[in-house]
């Protein structure tokens, strides 16, 4: 079913770009290995294998991104689906606009397209802006409809050149989220180091460190297969560690 949405989608993005100049489609496919899958302060797995691919036409652009929980402690995590588009667009010489629309869907909660609960799936909009100087600061707003919640994250990066083809990159976001019946802040640092291949694939290795308001955050799991007991030790904190590879066509 994954291969079928993936493979619908690329061909809608297909379609649509097929009346791009062909200078203006690009496609950029990830794979990313992480230790923890943290979302806005929350833990939905433990390690995770993440691929993930996007289509751009312009300034347009759809795309679809998997995760899914490997080890012991995924018999508690769910397989996660996403699948979005956009359209980013200049308002100045510095400042970029970015609008889109994503649905987040999760197998084993029930079929596609299933939002009753959230159990199988939630849609979200979300806008932003971006502004292209010292430390890239940005600032989204989203609005998950089927959860009635409200997400604000404002963020900070900056690359630091190593020489040759390898860089520093530092990363600061922070957001709030006010939904129905819950509200928590939450905060992320990341310090990663990449490399470029060439122009168009490049690698990295990096470590994050989550904070929230609440005990959303995964810490020192225990799971015994035997009795199907899990203890997932929640916490406010967490230290997690991730790699990836990503190739632009």
């Amino acid at each position: 079913m994954k291969k079928l949405l993936v493979g619908s989608l690329l061909a809608l993005g297909a379609s649509i770009a097929s009346t791009a100049h062909a200078d203006d489609i690009g496609v950029t496919a990830t794979i990313d290995y992480t230790t923890d899958y943290v979302f806005r302060g929350v833990s939905l797995a433990e390690s995770a294998v993440q691929p993930g691919v996007e289509v751009s036409f312009g300034d347009a652009y759809v795309g679809a991104w998997v995760s899914t929980a490997i080890g012991d402690t995924s018999i508690f995590a769910g397989d996660e689906l996403d699948l979005y588009a956009g359209y980013g667009f200049g308002l100045t010489d510095d400042l970029s606009a970015d609008v889109g629309i994503t649905y987040y869907h999760y197998p084993q909660g029930g079929g596609l397209f299933e939002t009753e609960d959230g159990a199988a799936g939630t849609y979200e909009v979300y806008a932003g802006l971006a502004y292209d100087t010292t430390l890239s600061p940005s600032l989204y707003g989203y609005y998950d409809f089927t959860l009635e919640a409200f997400t604000v994250e404002g963020g900070l990066g900056h690359s630091l050149e190593l020489g040759g083809k390898s860089s520093l990159d530092l990363g600061l976001t922070a957001g709030l989220v006010d939904g129905d019946g819950f509200s928590y802040e939450y905060g992320q640092l990341s310090a990663s180091l990449g490399y470029a291949f060439t122009e168009d694939v490049s690698a990295y290795v990096g470590a994050n460190y989550a904070l929230s308001s609440e005990d959303t955050l995964i810490g020192s799991p225990t799971v015994d297969l035997d009795d199907f007991d899990i203890d997932l030790d929640l916490g406010d904190n967490k230290l997690f560690f991730g790699a990836g590879v990503s190739a632009g066509f």
